[in-house]
């Protein structure tokens, strides 16, 4: 008889699911949608449908994986999840020449979460959005990270959150308040962004964002980014 899953934690908040040495993390999506999003630590398929089986039960029966390059997804849809959405990548190679940011960015280990979060939910639509749980997630998911503020007046105008591991950095999210687009936040963001992977030895800044926001491309194209050919998948189960 197989081993029953243990369930370390008080769903809807961060959980962790084990049996044996298998070990899966979860929180919920964001604030506007609490459907599972499950990361697999190490594990079968099989230890993976009865964790999206379980998550599933305590709710609406989705559960989503983390954006996966295409070599990484197996293990998934072994486990019966489907493809759900592409996300495009796009990379910048540092070096000599990044621009010097227009306005003045803070950088900082210690980030009051809240404000960032109203700004995230300010830029972006329900599914697209970051709760606190993801942001903090985001920045763990590398052994060096921090969060880069712009401020007008005195006033939080946006972030970025970057992450660096080996000879890569990952812009994991920049979010700018509308009131103040058109005020080349975005650009001294994604600037410092580049400036503080490359103080640490990164040769490349990655990042990841919807097909369709041609917005953002043209704001990241402009500061040197490129497109790659291989996407990610975003994959979800229905329990």
């Amino acid at each position: 008889m197989p081993d029953r899953l243990h369930l370390d934690g008080v769903w809807p908040g961060s959980v962790t699911v084990r049996r044996g040495w298998a070990k899966a993390l979860a929180r919920p999506w964001n604030d506007d949608f609490p459907d599972p999003a499950v990361r697999l630590e190490r594990g079968t398929h099989e230890f993976l449908r009865a964790v999206a089986e379980l998550l599933g039960s305590m709710g609406s029966g989705i559960v989503y994986s983390p954006a996966l390059y295409p070599s990484a997804t197996k293990v998934w849809i072994s486990a019966g999840f489907a493809p759900f959405r592409l996300l495009d990548v796009m990379e910048m190679a540092l070096g000599a020449g990044i621009g010097a940011p227009e306005h003045e960015v803070e950088a900082t280990n210690v980030p009051d979460w809240d404000p960032l979060v109203a700004i995230d939910h300010l830029a972006f639509d329900g599914f697209w959005r970051m709760s606190e749980a993801g942001l903090v997630e985001a920045m763990r998911a590398t052994p060096r990270a921090t969060v880069l503020t712009a401020r007008i007046e005195n006033e939080l105008a946006g972030y970025a959150l970057v992450g660096s591991q080996m000879t890569v950095s990952y812009l994991q999210r920049v979010a700018v308040d509308p009131s103040f687009a058109g005020r080349g936040i975005g650009g001294s963001l994604v600037q410092a962004s580049a400036l503080w992977a490359s103080k640490r030895g990164s040769r490349a800044l990655v990042l990841n964002l919807r097909p369709e926001n041609d917005r953002a491309r043209r704001l990241y194209e402009r500061e040197g980014f490129q497109a790659r050919e291989t996407p990610l998948h975003l994959l979800r189960y229905r329990a």
